[in-house]
C-alpha cells in the first residue's frame, strides 16, 4: 500500500475561491514585459514643424546680370550722330521697348540716340523755315514789289500776279521772260490766270475763243482804269500740244503797254 502523503505547507486552500483568481500566495503576479523606462534621458526639443505652403521664409531676391547691349540701342546712337532722324527714332523706341522686357543694357544710348535725333529735327526745320524764307525775298525782288533788279528769265510756268515783264513777242512758243522789277520801264504785268477744263488738247482757236474774253473780264477786276486806257492791251499765254501733255492747263492773262510803262498797273 502506498506510503501516506506528505502534509502539503502553507494554508489549505479557500474552498470559496473563484476560478481564474490569483495563483496561491506567494507566487508573484506576471505582469507582460513591456519597454523598460529610460533613466536619465535628457530632453530634446520638438521637431521644427515646415511652414504651410506659400509662407516661405523671405530671401533677399538678386536680379540677374544683364544679359548684354541691345542692338537696336547703339544703332540709335549712331543714326542719332549721324543726322538718320527717322531712323533714329525708330531704333530708340524699339530699343527702350525691348530692354526693359530683356534685362539688357544700352537704355542710356538709346535716350541719347532720341534726344540727338529730335536736335536734327530741330536743326532740319530751322534750315527749312531760312531757305523757304530766302526763296520768298528772292521772288518778291523778280516781281517788282522791291527795288530789286533782275531782268532774269523766267520759266512762263513760273510767272506770278504782279510780276512785271519784257521783251514780250508774238512767237508761237514761249518757255522764258525776262521779269523785272516794275519800278522799272517795262512791257506787260501778270494779272490774272485761269485753268482750262478741257479733257483733251482742245486746239489754238478754241482756246483763244475761251481766253480772249476771259482775260477781259479779269482786268476788269485786276484793274478797272486799265480797260479804257488805249495803251494797254490783253495779252495772253496759253498751254501748246506739247505742254498740255506734259498737265499744263493755265492761261496766264499779261496786260501790255505801248509804249513801255513803269510803275504797277493796279493801285
Amino acid at each position: 500500500m502506498p506510503p501516506p502523503a506528505a502534509p502539503q505547507s502553507g494554508p489549505p486552500a479557500d474552498p470559496y475561491a473563484p476560478y481564474g483568481t490569483n495563483p496561491p500566495y506567494g507566487t508573484p503576479p506576471q505582469y507582460g514585459a513591456g519597454q523598460p523606462y529610460a533613466a536619465n534621458q535628457p530632453f530634446s526639443a520638438p521637431p521644427q514643424q515646415t511652414p504651410p505652403g506659400g509662407y516661405g521664409v523671405p530671401y533677399p531676391q538678386v536680379p540677374p546680370p544683364p544679359s548684354g547691349t541691345n542692338g537696336f540701342a547703339i544703332a540709335s546712337l549712331i543714326f542719332g550722330v549721324m543726322g538718320g532722324v527717322l531712323l533714329g527714332y525708330i531704333f530708340g523706341f524699339v530699343a527702350l521697348s525691348q530692354i526693359k522686357k530683356r534685362n539688357q543694357n544700352g537704355k542710356g544710348m538709346a535716350v541719347a540716340g532720341l534726344v540727338l535725333s529730335t536736335v536734327w529735327s530741330l536743326v532740319i526745320c530751322g534750315v527749312i523755315g531760312v531757305a523757304i524764307v530766302a526763296a520768298n525775298n528772292d521772288t518778291t525782288g523778280t516781281t517788282g514789289t522791291t527795288g530789286t533788279t533782275s531782268g532774269d528769265d523766267t520759266s512762263v510756268h513760273s510767272l506770278r500776279i504782279g510780276d512785271c515783264l519784257n521783251d514780250l513777242s508774238t512767237e508761237d512758243e514761249i518757255e522764258e521772260l525776262p521779269v523785272v522789277p516794275c519800278t522799272e520801264p517795262h512791257d506787260g504785268e501778270v494779272y490774272a490766270e485761269f485753268k482750262l477744263t478741257e479733257t483733251s488738247f482742245p486746239g489754238i482757236e478754241a482756246i483763244e475763243k475761251k481766253a480772249d474774253p476771259r482775260c477781259a473780264d479779269l482786268l476788269k477786276s485786276y484793274a478797272p482804269a486799265a480797260v479804257d486806257d488805249p495803251a494797254v492791251d490783253t495779252y495772253y499765254l496759253y498751254p501748246t500740244v506739247e505742254s498740255w501733255a506734259g498737265g499744263d492747263r493755265a492761261v496766264t492773262c499779261i496786260a501790255s503797254f505801248d509804249p513801255a510803262r513803269t510803275g504797277k498797273l493796279k493801285g
